[in-house]
């Protein structure tokens, strides 16, 4: 899947002006998303994503909040969606150490079927220039004492430009761990980004990699490649190509398209256009490895699919495929 964005800088305003110096990030987004079969003998499959985030520091302590409404619908035949809304609050120790708590809303409603879980999570980070460590424990259902996930963060810039990273997810009564490990070169004009994703219990992985060339600060031509291997999962290929053109800062035009081959059916083309608004950083490494792995997995099947909100899988726990 592909998913493209059309955000505004609402968030930047909705901070009073004596505040406004301590928002340190802030985004709000629209998401939208076409998908066709192959060959044009089923319904498409549509997706609307509208999402916002904002943290705001206050000395040594940080606030942060978000909000997603994920809606998928199969056309003329099946409609699912995923709210969550999520507040925390954290401690920077020292600038480098930061830990705090949160809280989680998930709403699930498939027009027949409407039901809230509350969860809440735990995390800690060291962080500096050159590498970052963090931990996260959640339990996505409060009510729910057997499901309970912890994931390790780690990354490092090992040359100027060269990120390597790493998660680790386990999940409770789930034997195994899955697994993502990255390399990242962004430097000058160029971006790149490879990924691989895998389990340490069954026979499936994911890898793929994604890039962009900057032909100057306002036009991007972007691309993606994902396939997989395995016995415990259909094999597929996964072709994007796209671009993007920012028209001010922190504000972008984007298209991009994509097209997912499978011998086992499950193949089809998706289209989307969109816009993207950004501002400061994010100073939860959790939550930025967590997305660019999002990021790498839009590109194929699991891009197709609702996000529940929680495991290292778009769709959900791996244990869950």
């Amino acid at each position: 899947m592909i998913k493209t964005s059309i955000a505004f800088a609402a968030l930047s305003v909705m901070a009073i002006p004596a505040f406004a110096q301590e928002v340190t990030y802030g985004s709000l987004s629209f998401d939208y998303t076409n998908t066709s079969p192959e060959g044009g003998s089923e319904d498409d499959a549509t997706s609307v994503v509208l999402e916002g985030e904002g943290e705001y520091t206050n000395g040594q302590f940080l606030i942060g909040a978000g909000i997603t409404n994920d809606k998928f619908e199969l056309e003329d035949f099946f409609e699912f969606t995923v709210r969550t809304l999520d507040v925390y609050a954290a401690y920077a120790i020292t600038p480098e150490a930061l830990v705090g708590a949160g809280y989680t809303n998930r709403n699930f409603d498939d027009g027949r079927f409407d039901d809230d879980i509350n969860g809440f999570d735990v995390f800690g980070q060291y962080q500096t220039d050159a590498f970052g460590v963090a931990i996260n424990y959640s339990r996505p259902d409060e009510d729910f004492d057997d499901f309970d996930i912890t994931t390790f963060y780690a990354q490092a810039e090992v040359a100027p430009g060269v990120t390597l990273g790493g998660i680790v997810e386990s999940i409770s009564d789930i034997d195994g761990e899955a697994y993502l490990l990255s390399a990242e070169y962004d430097a000058g004009a160029i971006f790149g980004r490879g990924y691989y994703l895998s389990a340490t219990e069954g026979d499936f992985a994911i890898f793929g990699a994604r890039g962009a060339y900057r032909f100057d600060p306002a036009i991007s031509l972007t691309g993606g490649f994902e396939t997989t291997s395995g016995d415990d999962f259909f094999e597929y290929t996964a072709l994007s190509v796209g671009g993007e053109y920012a028209f001010a800062a922190g504000v972008a035009v984007s298209a991009r398209y994509t097209n997912i081959d499978s011998d086992n059916g499950g193949g089809g083309d998706a289209f989307a256009l969109g816009l993207t608004y950004e501002f400061g950083a994010r100073q939860r490494l959790d939550r930025n490895m967590s997305d660019a792995a999002s990021d790498d997995l839009e590109t194929g099947f699991f891009g197709l699919q609702p996000n529940f909100g929680f495991g290292l899988l778009p769709s959900g726990p791996f244990g869950f495929i």
